[in-house]
């Protein structure tokens, strides 16, 4: 299985990996998972460890060798021992990253597929899992104060403003590369003449390789943005996001949403994005 990890989802494998030694066992099992997707730090999975008060020591007390820690393999691109289980709830959690045309599996995709193939039974309550997967495994509209935001706007230089003449070419890429999920509201923005929409060209400046939107959902809500994917990891979406920004700063906005952040990883690194919470935190 070949595929890339977030920075967050290479720290719980490594706590994996870590619980594994501990434990004594040969290859990293489902559980040694779980620990290390709760333990990597990640606002979302912290949330919800408080709601529903899940106890990390419990779940490693809770752990039971099995039969499968006789048979394990190594497993790319990590190159650590795994189990048949482990290796499966990894494939589940890549069919998941796909599905939502991604290309780098992050912990919530791991968390998912652990809770969905039962891998999580008798370490975790019902309310437990129900928790992890409405708090940590989903989008979440996360908040930037555009009073302390500072960029140097990217190094992909091949971005402007929507033209008149690029509206059917941007519908028809979105169409091919994202689906129908975005085409209703990015049309309605194109009839009305929003200056709200971005895209980024090919060198020749011919192709669009990828687009960004704001004040599309709401004002002052920033998304959606999308890149090809044959061009992701290139810098482009970090440029397309610094210029709407940019952008929003010059109309006045001081402080902005990020709608339904699919990689929250992301938004934290490139401009310091904050989660906003689904709890009160002062009760905690």
């Amino acid at each position: 299985m070949q595929y890339k990890l977030t920075e967050q989802m290479e720290k719980a494998l490594e706590i994996a990996e870590k619980e594994r030694k501990g434990s004594l066992s040969p290859c990293i099992l489902p559980g040694h998972l779980l620990l290390g997707c709760l333990n990597d730090g990640s606002f979302p999975v912290w949330e919800a460890k408080q709601k529903s008060l899940i106890d990390p020591s419990f779940v490693r007390e809770s752990l039971i060798p099995h039969e499968e820690t006789m048979s394990y393999e190594f497993c790319q691109p990590f190159n650590l021992p795994v189990c048949l289980s482990t290796k499966l709830v990894l494939k589940q959690a890549v069919n998941y990253m796909k599905n939502y045309n991604q290309i780098f599996l992050n912990e919530g995709h791991v968390l998912k597929a652990l809770i969905k193939t039962g891998q999580t039974k008798g370490l975790l309550t019902r309310d437990q899992e129900n928790a992890l997967l409405n708090i940590a495994t989903i989008s979440r509209d996360m908040i930037l104060s555009l009073k302390r935001y500072n960029s140097t706007g990217g190094e992909y230089k091949y971005i402007r403003m929507l033209s008149n003449q690029d509206g059917e070419k941007l519908i028809r890429f979105i169409q091919e590369e994202f689906g129908s999920r975005w085409t209703d509201s990015i049309q309605q923005s194109i009839v009305q003449q929003k200056s709200s929409i971005c895209v980024a060209l090919d060198q020749d400046g011919e192709e669009i390789v990828g687009f960004a939107a704001f004040d599309i959902q709401k004002p002052g809500f920033f998304g959606p943005m999308g890149v090809v994917k044959n061009r992701r990891s290139k810098g482009i979406g970090e440029s397309l996001l610094h210029f709407c920004l940019k952008e929003m700063s010059k109309m006045g906005y001081k402080e902005i949403i990020i709608d339904q952040a699919g990689p929250i990883e992301f938004y934290e690194k490139t401009c310091n994005a904050k989660v906003i919470p689904s709890i009160d935190l002062d009760c905690y």
